[in-house]
């Protein structure tokens, strides 16, 4: 066989063995969805009679398997958007856990464990619940300087910044029984937060939100100082010489209407498109060239001591066990970010002890008796069962 005929039929095996393969992507892209709509499709015709329980296990399929990067992708940019709220700000900037480059790591990482530990454990979950108590103590521990609004209002972004993100630049958009679980298990949430008059629908959440935004979000010189820590954060792993260009370029991550407030100018109208273009890409790729995911990016390992250690981080290496691989990069410097390690409590962490340092233990008893109470209220059947969010809270 000469070689010619040898190079035909290696590209036509290579063409089929690609076009199998796209073939096969086509077939398994939509299983995930094909799986909720045969669990669940009775609440179809009318999703707001979703249980929470059924909308988590909805919920959890978008968050770990369809949608994982843009839902955090989301998410980031939702806490962004809360700074617009000059109250809360205020009161980030006194407490400095933001603004201060040495506890700001720890923040976001903190920020992104107890998520974790409530989206994916779930709210009755020991875990879930240990990381919701903790949470929650941490928020009394200042009052009333923490309105009731401005808690619907950030309950609202986590949820409305991240379908909006997913419908705008995912491989599909998200299903109306997909939104309205989302809003069924964030309202769960919010009620075991002893969060007060949330809206009893998605729809008249994004109205509430509309309204409260149009009287609160203003420019005050804390809400640029969040932004800026936060973009700072971003920017820890980019080089120098690319951080004027990607501070243009996170200003077409927030909407125009929000900008003002946030103290971000407009960005020129290319860096727009061109964020837009990149986004969509993206998203033909995923949907027609990417396998579906099977594992959870979101994984924590438990040792035999009961502490749970991250696998990944974001900006510092929180609760990330040290390995022999980090300590030799850390020997030979073959990283010039964070490495694991005591600093950063390589010992993992339990779900009580999340937050600031300085609150890392003087909450345990208190955390061990909310999680008792939340676990009676769990028993009752949640907001459902007791028709009205639990009354601990004081």
């Amino acid at each position: 066989m000469s070689d010619k005929i040898k190079d035909v039929l290696s590209w036509r095996s290579l063409l089929v063995i690609a076009v199998i393969y796209l073939v096969i992507v086509r077939i398994l892209r939509y299983h995930n969805l094909r799986r909720i709509n045969q669990r669940y499709g009775q609440f179809t015709a009318n999703a707001n009679s979703l249980d929470y329980k059924s909308a988590h296990e909805i919920m959890k399929l978008g968050l770990l398997y369809e949608f994982p990067f843009m839902w955090g992708f989301g998410t980031q940019w939702a806490l962004v958007k809360s700074y617009g709220i000059a109250n809360g700000t205020k009161l980030l900037v006194q407490t400095r856990q933001l603004t201060d480059e040495k506890t700001v790591g720890k923040r976001a990482e903190d920020t992104g464990v107890f998520l974790g530990e409530i989206l994916v454990m779930g709210v009755d979950s020991e875990r879930g619940m240990r990381a919701l108590a903790k949470m929650n103590w941490l928020h009394r521990r200042y009052g009333a300087k923490i309105t009731n609004g401005d808690l619907i209002h950030t309950l609202a972004l986590f949820i409305l910044e991240s379908q909006r993100w997913i419908d705008a630049y995912e491989w599909r958009k998200l299903t109306d029984l997909e939104k309205v679980a989302s809003f069924v298990y964030w309202k769960e949430i919010g009620n075991r937060m002893g969060i007060k008059n949330i809206p009893d629908t998605l729809d008249e959440l994004k109205t509430w939100t509309v309204a409260y935004e149009k009287d609160h979000m203003f420019y005050t010189d804390d809400n640029k100082a969040c932004v800026d820590a936060t973009v700072n954060l971003f920017l820890r792993k980019t080089p120098q010489f690319l951080h004027g260009a990607v501070r243009t370029a996170t200003a077409a991550f927030l909407e125009p209407y929000a900008r003002p407030s946030l103290g971000v100018q407009d960005p020129p109208y290319w860096v727009e498109q061109f964020v837009h273009i990149s986004f969509r890409i993206r998203a033909f790729l995923v949907r027609h060239t990417f396998l579906p995911r099977i594992e959870s990016p979101f994984r924590t390992v438990q040792g035999s001591d009961g502490r749970l250690h991250r696998r990944q981080y974001l900006f510092e290496p929180w609760y990330v066990q040290e390995t022999w691989r980090s300590r030799l990069s850390s020997i030979l410097g073959l990283s010039s970010g964070p490495h694991p390690g005591p600093k950063f409590k390589s010992d993992g962490f339990l779900p009580e002890e999340l937050g600031p340092l300085k609150y890392e233990h003087v909450a345990n008893k208190a955390v061990a008796l909310e999680v008792e109470q939340l676990n009676e209220y769990c028993l009752r059947g949640g907001a459902a069962g007791t028709g009205c969010p639990f009354a601990f809270h004081g």
